[in-house]
């Protein structure tokens, strides 16, 4: 069997997550040397039949990867092979030492009589999100330049890439059949369209209408497929993971679990201690149940008593404000993240603080959803300044300074082409400390401080098969 063949055909699969582990798959045979020839035949004849600007984004990602894990060093004939050129993939080109062989000659502003379709319209916010309508009405709305109509005229023009398909099916072919309450994973041609529409305004802006490079390149980044941090995790579930029961029962039991399953990780790694876990732990047609579990510490003087603190903090966890990242390379792949001042992150009321939070969507690759809003949980440590996040062995290692404070790690729960539109992904994370260097308060002060764990146990059941889910939502506490 070709699986080599197998594999480059998958990059053109609607599978959101199934065309990013193939990316991961083939830059591996990349790095390889055995393999490395025929896959760079492949891979260029691949990208030579590519009719979409965002089709070649995510064949040059290959490389990159390939470059980043594999010390893969690309040839000038990687840059003569694409057809459909853009903002970021001259960015690629550029971070693996390469420059652009040809300019996009094709650009054309749009006509004064040209009419936005209907179509344009009806797929935002449904056959992708709406992040590049907005983007585009942001800078109509900051230079009075059509923006909008210029991404509907793109759109438009490129229907005839594949003119015998340009939607590329039935979206929910997959999930309708399950009946209600289901989401499809799937980032389809009309997506890829769309995108590429985007690209192609950007290009249009820097040609003509005086964009400045570094203002094409952030906006550019909103189209990145996947996260320049995130790009080689590798799904590892950890030997500590829960058993399916084990979340089952009242609040008394699921504190049991809490326990049980932080035992598990001080056994598997003395020293360390469980900062966050968000994961499904049953995954069915009729039934899923989905656990967040976040360490917090809490100072004395509070007013909330112990008995009404899950109750107190549930609306915090609800809205809750983001880890906000930065970066120094655009697609560099350390993610900088500021933590917090202890005011801005301690509630005052029960004076008590999250040790971790949820990443912000900079960056965010559109093939890496299952990640977000609710996965990618990661140290807070108000007062400490800059956090470095880098890729290490498949997952992530958060750093302090030249100190490592803790890892994350990820893995698969229960995939597939669909999932629940109440669960937050089909994948788990868990963010593990490197000892307890990351719960030291700045300057080396003291204080009267206990540590507790807050959990949600989200439970959906449906009685038949194409019954919507009924949700049960359970908050607690648990100290430890």
């Amino acid at each position: 069997m070709d699986d080599l063949r197998i594999l480059v055909a998958r990059l053109g699969w609607p599978s959101t997550t199934a065309r990013w582990w193939t990316m991961q798959e083939l830059a591996a045979r990349l790095g390889a040397p055995a393999s490395k020839a025929a896959t760079e035949t492949a891979l260029f004849e691949f990208l030579g039949t590519r009719k979409l600007e965002a089709e070649v984004v995510e064949a040059l990602f290959v490389f990159w990867m390939a470059a980043q894990a594999h010390g893969y060093e690309a040839s000038q004939k990687l840059a003569e092979s694409i057809p459909k050129t853009s903002v970021l993939s001259e960015l690629l080109l550029e971070s693996l030492g390469l420059w652009a062989d040809t300019s996009d000659e094709g650009l054309e502003e749009v006509p004064v009589d040209f009419e936005i379709p209907q179509d344009f319209n009806g797929v935002h916010g449904a056959d992708l999100p709406l992040v590049f309508r907005t983007s585009a009405t942001e800078l109509e709305a900051a230079t009075r330049l059509p923006f909008v109509r210029q991404m509907a005229f793109e759109w438009s023009m490129n229907k005839e890439a594949y003119p015998d398909a340009p939607f590329q099916g039935d979206p929910w072919h997959f999930s309708r059949p399950l009946g209600a309450g289901f989401s499809g994973q799937t980032s389809s041609r009309t997506a890829l369209r769309m995108i590429s529409a985007y690209h192609r305004t950007l290009a249009v802006a820097e040609a003509f209408w005086g964009m400045p490079p570094n203002t094409a390149e952030d906006r550019a980044l909103l189209a990145l497929p996947v996260h320049p941090t995130l790009a080689l995790l590798r799904p590892r579930r950890p030997v500590w993971f829960p058993g399916r029961t084990e979340f089952d029962g009242d609040d008394e039991a699921i504190g049991g679990a809490v326990r049980s399953l932080v035992e598990r990780v001080q056994l598997e790694r003395p020293g360390d201690e469980l900062m966050a876990f968000s994961s499904p732990v049953v995954m069915s047609m009729d039934r899923c149940v989905e656990v967040s579990v976040v360490l917090w510490m809490q100072a004395e003087g509070g007013s909330v008593a112990d008995e009404g603190l899950a109750e107190h903090l549930k609306d915090l966890w609800r809205t809750g404000e983001l880890l906000a990242s930065d970066f120094q390379e655009p697609l560099g792949t350390t993610t900088v993240v500021e933590s917090s001042a202890p005011h801005e992150i301690a509630d005052e009321d029960s004076k008590a603080w999250p040790l971790a939070k949820p990443l912000d969507f900079n960056r965010l690759g559109y093939l890496q959803h299952d990640l977000y809003p609710g996965r990618l949980f990661l140290p807070t440590m108000p007062g400490h300044g800059q956090l470095e996040v880098t890729p290490c062995g498949g997952g992530l290692e958060v750093k302090s300074g030249s100190e490592v404070v803790a890892d994350l790690c990820y893995w698969n729960a229960g995939w597939g082409p669909v999932r629940s539109i109440q669960i937050s992904g089909n994948c788990g994370t868990a963010l593990v400390s490197r000892g307890t260097a990351y719960r030291a308060s700045p300057g080396g002060a003291a204080s009267d401080v206990r540590s507790f764990y807050f959990w949600r146990v989200r439970t959906l059941h449906r009685k038949g098969g194409f019954d919507t889910f009924d949700e049960r939502l359970a908050f607690g506490v648990t100290f430890v």
